[in-house]
């Protein structure tokens, strides 16, 4: 049977490949894989020893139906050239590129092409895995991948203008999460002699526990902190900081991600209407 190839496992590839082996949404058996740096592939191969390791790209492309390509957004092009002989009239191509469009891709490549945005979250199983399709991606091989993906979260079909706010609700979320608590145990440690690790080990335990909370009692944010915050407490006073002054704060913020979602756009259109 054909492959299911991937070219490339740099640091995205690597966390969406062992991601979906570690679920078992993938059969190591099916796999062949070729990257520039071989020995970037030990690890994989000594944990699932019947992974293939390709020659080469062209080999990847050559001898399976469906191909990830998990190289870097502006490396994309430079390998679609590249395996583009080899490719078959059915094979189908997925990229991880946030910042390449399918038009982009289509001056290159004429057949099926999915558009995926990963997430570090993926790693445990968690997290949504956003996911658009060109028009020559069938019913069959929509559900498959759509299959594959719940392995490891959940799945959102959405189209292709809603990539960018969308990545920054699922892939990009994570990190920005992550630097709120960080500034927020910071402001917590000036104020009392807690260490960084109390402090956030405190703020990690309450974290987890209100998205468990909140998806178990299937909750919306608004009526849940009105929950919280008691009248005259604590609790009140602070959300109105936050109410008051985090709106200019995150529009700022999406201001900011927006404009390096479109310039990278900008770039890679540049670099396939060069073709």
């Amino acid at each position: 049977m054909k492959k299911i190839g991937f070219i490339g496992y740099g640091h995205m590839g690597s966390v969406l490949l062992n991601s979906l082996l570690s679920a078992h949404a993938l059969d190591p058996h099916h796999i062949l894989i070729a990257t520039r740096t071989r020995r970037n592939l030990d690890a994989l191969k000594a944990t699932y020893p019947a992974i293939a390791i390709a020659v080469d790209n062209h080999e990847v492309a050559e001898k399976s139906a469906l191909v990830f390509l998990c190289v870097g957004t502006y490396q994309v092009k430079e390998v679609l050239a590249e395996i583009l002989p080899a490719l078959h009239a059915q094979t189908h191509l997925v990229t991880i590129s946030g910042g390449l469009e399918l038009a982009s891709i289509a001056r290159i490549f004429k057949g099926a092409v999915t558009k995926i945005m990963p997430t570090l979250i993926a790693e445990v199983h968690e997290g949504v895995t956003l996911i658009c399709h060109n028009q020559y991606v069938q019913p069959p091989e929509r559900e498959f991948l759509v299959q594959m993906f719940r392995h490891i979260g959940e799945v959102k079909e959405i189209q292709e203008y809603q990539f960018e706010l969308g990545a920054d609700l699922t892939s990009c979320a994570p990190g920005l999460l992550a630097s709120i608590c960080d500034q927020f145990v910071k402001a917590v440690v000036k104020h009392q002699d807690f260490t960084y690790a109390e402090a956030a080990e405190m703020l990690l335990q309450t974290l987890y526990g209100t998205a468990k909370l909140l998806r178990h009692n299937q909750e919306m944010f608004t009526p849940f902190i009105n929950r919280v915050a008691t009248k005259g407490g604590a609790t009140e006073g602070g959300v109105g900081v936050l109410e008051a002054f985090l709106p200019d704060i995150f529009d700022r913020m999406l201001t900011t991600t927006l404009q390096r979602h479109d310039a990278r756009k900008q770039q890679t259109r540049q670099q396939f209407m060069e073709t």
